[in-house]
């Protein structure tokens, strides 16, 4: 009777999960069934009972795909490490069979917390995907969807961006972007890498974005003026509050915070009314370089969740130099055309006078010769 066997490696995160695909031990046959084992404690998971379609049991799910001739074996939640067996068995009814084991370790290291996001609607955001120890490696950014995790984008693709999602590699990863942003962008995403030539995906870093409205207020203002406005935040244990500039909340740079707020920092400043859940914000001397969109927010005290946002404001600065600039050309041109004016006045009254003393003389002329 024909029994064989083959053996991997793959390194999950705690509470993370770990996929890898087996190719069918024999690509022109198929199985009656396919067994799912775990060896520690030796038992059976999950036995297949259909063919392409995901079967769930616990933390497993199986996919049987008859045409690409693989199996898909998802497991979630990783919580120990543990020897998991996979059991071929031969569509004819007979003793062959052929295993395939996968050692799954479970470890911290490269591992990353998570983070609970927040997204506000029409914005943009960014997630960021850093990585330790796998730097030639594939790194893959999906998004959660029943069995599976359906892959957005990825490292080894040479398509960086679609209409909705952009990947920009980074030193240390990637960073994820997501553009205006809508209630179906809500949902569990993951960062992942590749591990044995891309027969095991494995995820490194969970995000839970979430996706809220946020009120918008427009301001406009003219060059030179101080523009002032007022942010209202929720009651709450909010620490430090700041404005910063951008289209994207996510990663803009606070210009000033509240920690601030009795100090010169120039251009911006804001004082925080603290019974009136409120803060004032001065931007001084505008010009047209604060046209912008700008966020009022807090910085978060828990590293698992992102600073929240309580206002969107959309400034507009208009430059009324160049009004200045075409009321002097206009001035210009009118003291212009009044001089040449006043000089083709003075020409014509000369040559009148001119005329006027030649006729005085030829008359007083002939009167002598008379």
């Amino acid at each position: 009777c024909e029994d064989s066997s083959e053996e991997s490696e793959v390194k999950g995160c705690p509470k993370g999960w770990v996929e890898f695909t087996w190719k069918y031990p024999k690509t022109n046959r198929n199985y009656q069934s396919i067994d799912i084992q775990c060896a520690i404690p030796k038992e059976t998971i999950i036995q297949s009972t259909q063919t392409d379609v995901w079967e769930n049991k616990g933390r497993v799910s199986l996919y049987d795909d008859t045409k690409k001739k693989n199996l898909r074996v998802v497991i979630k939640q990783l919580d120990k490490q543990g020897k998991y067996r996979c059991e071929f068995v031969k569509k004819q009814q007979s003793r062959s069979s052929h295993k395939k084991e996968v050692e799954v370790e479970v470890e911290k290291d490269g591992c990353q917390i998570q983070l609970i996001q927040t997204a506000y609607k029409t914005a943009k955001t960014t997630i960021t995907c850093d990585y330790t120890g796998h730097k030639h490696k594939s790194k893959f950014f999906c998004k959660e969807n029943n069995s599976t995790c359906e892959d957005i984008l990825s490292t080894k693709s040479s398509v960086k961006s679609n209409e909705t999602f952009t990947l920009t590699e980074t030193k240390h990863g990637f960073n994820m972007s997501i553009s205006n942003v809508s209630s179906e962008h809500a949902g569990v995403y993951w960062c992942g890498v590749e591990l044995n030539k891309g027969n095991s995906r494995v995820s490194r870093k969970q995000i839970q974005l979430e996706v809220k409205d946020i009120t918008t207020f427009n301001m406009s203002s003219t060059t030179g003026q101080n523009l002032i406005y007022w942010c209202k935040y929720p009651n709450g244990a909010y620490i430090k509050k700041f404005i910063c500039k951008g289209e994207d909340p996510s990663i803009c740079q606070p210009l000033v915070n509240t920690a601030q707020q009795n100090k010169n920092t120039g251009k911006f400043s804001m004082k925080d009314y603290k019974e009136k859940s409120n803060i004032t914000i001065t931007v001084r001397d505008v010009t047209p370089d604060d046209t912008g969109t700008y966020w009022c927010g807090a910085e978060s005290t828990d590293q698992t969740h992102s600073n929240q946002f309580f206002h969107r404001f959309e400034m507009t600065v208009k430059d009324d130099s160049s009004l200045t600039v075409k009321i002097a050309a206009i001035v210009s041109v009118a003291v212009l055309v009044l001089v040449l004016v006043l000089v083709l006045v003075l020409v014509l009254v000369y040559k009148r006078f001119k005329r006027l003393k030649n006729t005085q003389n030829e008359e007083a002329q002939n009167n002598k010769e008379v």
